[in-house]
């Protein structure tokens, strides 16, 4: 038992000194901003100052739907993006005038008010190439708000009585326990934290995989693994190797716990978030956790045992590609299973072993799974690992020492029936 601990030791001191390890830890919160700032920019930014032309089909709308674009579009000076202009068309010149103000660059956009605008709501829109979708739309919403007025107008409505048709109501959303209790249903919290767990546990899983393999396929590489097996068990060995592995995964999901409670305590003064760490920092969080190390740990043993398998990294990596399927599978099933979190496929996935810390994070949060259901997959999940793990140990006593031949397929069957 000491020299496995003495193992475990060398390999989490190793590992946490690699700049690997560094790189894993942050890499997924640098792909998730590269990811959602695009995003928050283009959501909250401002379009870029140019010309728009209006041209008013006999509706005589021009002054207040201009002014309604000047007021709505404005800059960070508080100035409006658009010059607007209005253009007159007869039905000879009408599309060559369009064509005429974008072409020649006099408009990047022109907003055609149909003649028939007030009783049908006809608009037609043009722009050039530089025109992006969130701006087309927002310009939609503005001229759909306008004709909404209007017509509540033409219908003999006074302001107040439009505002009263037009006021949005205040939906507030409860969720109704099994045991009754009802609590204010928070979506962000119920579907936004399973989801960063289950990302970082992917990306951890992912980034570490190489490092991994990397250094089982080094040891055997440089022969240290004979001086090793010289004063120490294979199974102790490797199960040194996944303890210290395991201990890595620990303290990276701690890293991440820290990360996110700065997050909730700091992170309003940058993004318009209304959380708190009470919010966050729920009794899931204990599962979220435990679950979190187990897939860790259970990935960690496959790793070691497929590294054991290769004496060169690019066969090896292959190899992995294909397991890491399986973590990137929940990942890619996300939408669906938050669209619909009882649906069967989550259930099915969770009786998977390669997807069962995946999924039971997911259903813990969105689905508020059971007490007796959390432990029960644990439990289903510690058998599953230790046999993997046996299994695992029995391949790297084996072929841990192999060098220059590949072990194949019935070889392997032969050694996990030994």
């Amino acid at each position: 038992m000491n020299k496995t601990l003495t193992v475990a030791q060398w390999e989490m001191h190793r590992g946490l000194r690699s700049k690997a390890f560094i790189i894993s830890v942050f890499m997924p919160f640098i792909i998730l901003l590269i990811s959602v700032l695009p995003t928050l920019f283009a959501l909250n930014g401002t379009p870029e100052e140019k010309d728009l032309g209006i041209i008013d089909q006999g509706n005589a709308v021009y002054g207040e739907i201009s002014e309604r674009i000047s007021h709505t579009f404005k800059n960070a000076k508080g100035d409006p993006v658009y010059t607007l202009q209005e253009y007159v068309s007869t039905d000879e010149n009408h599309d060559t005038l369009i064509q005429t103000l974008i072409k020649d660059n006099y408009a990047g956009i022109v907003i055609v008010i149909e003649a028939d605008f007030l009783h049908r709501a006809g608009v037609r829109i043009y722009h050039d190439e530089n025109v992006g979708l969130d701006e087309i739309s927002r310009l939609e919403q503005v001229l759909k708000q306008y004709s909404m007025e209007k017509r509540i107008v033409s219908l003999g409505l006074t302001k107040q009585d439009m505002e009263y048709v037009l006021e949005r109501p205040k939906v507030s959303v409860f969720e109704v326990g099994k045991t009754g209790d009802t609590t204010r249903s928070n979506l962000l919290i119920k579907y936004g934290i399973p989801g960063i767990f289950l990302w970082l546990l992917v990306m951890g899983i992912i980034m570490s995989s190489s490092m991994l393999i990397s250094g089982v396929i080094e040891e055997r590489s440089n022969r240290i693994m004979e001086i090793m097996l010289s004063s120490i068990k294979p199974h102790e060995l490797m199960t040194g190797k996944i303890l210290g592995i395991g201990m890595m995964g620990v303290i990276q999901i701690c890293i991440y716990l820290v990360i996110i409670l700065l997050l909730t305590i700091f992170g309003g003064s940058f993004i318009d978030l209304d959380l708190s760490p009470a919010d966050v920092f729920t009794p899931n969080i204990l599962w979220y956790f435990v679950y979190f190390i187990m897939g860790y740990f259970m990935y960690a043993t496959l790793y070691v045992s497929l590294g054991s398998l290769f004496d060169n990294e690019r066969d090896a990596q292959q190899s992995v590609g294909y397991l890491s399927l399986f973590a990137v599978l929940p990942i890619m099933l996300i939408q669906p299973i938050m669209m619909n979190p009882g649906t069967p496929l989550t259930t099915i996935l969770s009786f998977i072993p390669l997807t069962t810390p995946f999924m039971m994070i997911l259903k813990i949060g969105m689905l508020s799974a059971p007490l007796w259901e959390i432990l029960l997959m644990m439990i289903y999940l510690l058998v599953w690992i230790f046999a993997i793990a046996r299994a695992g140990s029995k391949i790297f006593r084996t072929t841990i020492l192999m060098y220059g031949k590949r072990a194949t397929l019935k070889e392997i069957i032969q050694w996990l029936r030994a």
